[in-house]
């Protein structure tokens, strides 16, 4: 495989750091922390094979690009874990990758269809349905066992087993949903929660769009401040992962309480001045990031306590 290949293919927007990373056959590289985990709990701990989130603490894996040493390490890794029309560095550097064949690329959204949301048109966000993350489990246990077919079994034992944990996550959130008094819930960051909606029939609004870039113009702003006083909305969330400025001049305009939301993009809360009682760490792994998040965040802002 050639280092060059990938990196010249990639790097042209990018700056240049050097990388310290100790990558190798054995090390399979996740493109997000949300895969990072699915391919942690896949791969268990037997050290034959190992996962590295490449999306660095505190940095929001929608926005994040990799610098060229970080490309070149992808280059170098047994495996890589990403998924299709998240990132265009990802796409670019699998097509790379297969072309090259030394590297095992895993899709882990093959399979799974997009559909045209309230938020975006094709909305990716998939990993943010507990059901559908099963399937993008078993995608990655399909390639981690071609990757190392001798202890096949293992992987797919362990695959079903964080499968459960996922169906016992989803029903957790369908008991919220069936004891809630309210059906919709205000988002002040970008919107990656609307596969809650087709899921869960959880009506999610939110006055900016689906890029962490992305900014809310004056009347969308005054269309959600109305909205919040006709269904008696009385809290506000944010994307853990990004500033919050807009939650709280929304939460100041409308006397709301601020909640924390987690996409699962980032281990950081990118918003440290907002006292939320929540102390993100980065270990955490998607199930935490639910229990210790979004679930008492929904629970609280759809009154289902």
């Amino acid at each position: 495989m050639s280092g060059g290949t990938l990196v010249a293919g990639l790097a042209g927007c990018l700056g240049g750091d050097d990388s310290n990373l100790d990558v190798g056959e054995n090390t399979v590289i996740a493109s997000m922390p949300a895969l990072w985990d699915f391919t942690r709990q896949v791969v268990g701990e037997d050290e034959t094979l190992e996962s590295f989130d490449i999306v660095p603490v505190g940095e929001h894996g929608h926005d994040w690009n990799p610098e060229p040493a970080t490309v070149e390490d992808i280059d170098h890794a047994g495996g890589f874990v990403y998924m299709r029309d998240f990132a265009s560095w990802q796409d670019d550097a699998a097509e790379q990758l297969e072309a090259d064949d030394d590297t095992t690329v895993i899709d882990a959204s093959a399979g799974i269809e997009f559909f045209d949301s309230p938020a975006e048109d094709n909305d990716e966000h998939w990993w943010m349905d507990p059901v559908y993350c099963q399937d993008g489990v078993d995608n990655i246990a399909d390639g981690i066992a071609g990757m190392d077919p001798d202890n096949e079994a293992y992987y797919r034992d362990n695959a079903t087993a964080f499968n459960e944990e996922l169906q016992e996550l989803h029903e957790d959130i369908q008991d919220v949903v069936e004891r809630a008094e309210l059906d919709t819930i205000v988002v002040a960051t970008h919107d990656s929660f609307q596969w809650w909606n087709r899921q869960y029939d959880i009506q999610v609004e939110s006055p900016v769009g689906t890029s962490p870039d992305d900014s809310a113009s004056p009347d969308e702003v005054e269309k959600i401040e109305e909205l919040m006083d006709e269904r008696d909305i009385d809290h506000v969330l944010y994307d853990v992962g990004e500033p919050a400025q807009l939650a709280e001049s929304l939460a100041e305009e409308t006397d709301a309480e601020i909640l924390p939301l987690t996409p699962v993009e980032t281990q950081i809360d990118g918003a440290p001045e907002l006292d939320t009682g929540i102390t993100m760490e980065p270990d955490w792994g998607y199930v935490d990031h639910f229990y210790e998040i979004n679930l008492p965040s929904l629970e609280t802002a759809l009154r289902a306590e």
